[in-house]
């Protein structure tokens, strides 16, 4: 019998080279809580975080993505248009870090399919 490797279903979290790095780690928090897996990754290339989040989201197996750069944090889903993300947080960090854990907390929600925890401090793009 043959074994063969394959890599598990993860929500894609890219971050930028000045992406503050406890904030970032606050969003994955947040993903881990809802029990959906991550895979923290440098982008090939630096763009905008609403490009960048469609990227995350192309890659991920589990249609989900996040991009953080040094000022926002954005979440995206596959299957919406690339100026049609779901969420995104400006300046994030000086953004709480409970409300970090929640954007995070969503990115798996949308995974599961449950509904979103609100916050006034998330900005959807429709």
């Amino acid at each position: 019998m043959e074994l063969a490797y394959t890599r598990k279903p993860t929500i894609r979290l890219i971050a930028t080279d000045d992406a503050p790095a406890d904030k970032v780690a606050q969003i994955g928090y947040g993903i881990e809580e809802e029990g959906i897996p991550f895979s923290l990754v440098s982008p090939d290339e630096v763009s905008d975080p609403v490009s960048l989040a469609h990227v995350a989201a192309t890659q991920s197996q589990l249609l989900v993505g996040i991009a953080c750069d040094g000022r926002d944090a954005v979440l995206h889903y596959r299957n919406l248009p690339l100026e049609k993300f779901i969420y995104r947080i400006k300046d994030y960090s000086a953004i709480p870090d409970h409300v970090l854990r929640l954007f995070g907390s969503n990115a798996a929600r949308l995974v599961k399919g449950v509904p979103f925890k609100k916050s006034d401090l998330l900005e959807a793009s429709f």
